[in-house]
């Protein structure tokens, strides 16, 4: 039976406490695996994924989805407090990441995933059957502020095969 192929991306979230006593931030994402291991680098700095640039593979072996796993490191460097703090993927005030389709159109092929024992592993499945363009949107929310609720700009573009 095939199995999904997978991406591993690991995300450096900076905090920021505005002057305005709120918080915000940017995120910067690697690369850090794939399955199958000839993938190739799919994801630049800004988290873009270029899925088009991935070679054939065996459907013996995979199917079309691709399961994309974004790992957040923990705890997130607050400037400019020079203090730490805790940072999970949203999912007590929002969800971890919405996705939207640029040229209209729904995004039902995928699954966002988080969970609560994991709450640093947002997991988005790609059912990579079309050829359409998405946005992922993703959200963190820093738990010891209130779990103060951050959307990430900018939006991470997915080019599919």
């Amino acid at each position: 039976m095939a199995i999904n192929r997978t991406l591993n991306v690991s995300v450096d979230f900076n905090c920021v406490h505005r002057p305005d006593g709120g918080y915000g931030g940017t995120a910067s994402y690697t690369q850090t695996g794939c399955m199958p291991s000839n993938m190739g680098t799919l994801v630049d700095g800004n988290g873009n994924i270029s899925l088009e640039n991935t070679p054939d593979f065996d459907p013996n072996l995979y199917n079309e989805s691709v399961d994309i796993l974004f790992t957040l490191a923990t705890p997130a460097a607050i400037t400019p407090d020079n203090t730490t703090t805790q940072v999970v993927w949203a999912r007590v005030n929002g969800v971890g990441a919405t996705i939207t389709v640029p040229q209209g159109g729904s995004a039902s092929e995928f699954q966002v995933i988080t969970s609560p024992s994991s709450p640093n592993l947002l997991t988005i499945v790609d059912n990579d059957d079309d050829s359409n363009t998405y946005n992922y949107k993703p959200a963190v929310e820093l738990p010891d502020l209130g779990n103060y609720y951050i959307s990430l700009d900018p939006q991470i573009v997915n080019k599919p095969k």
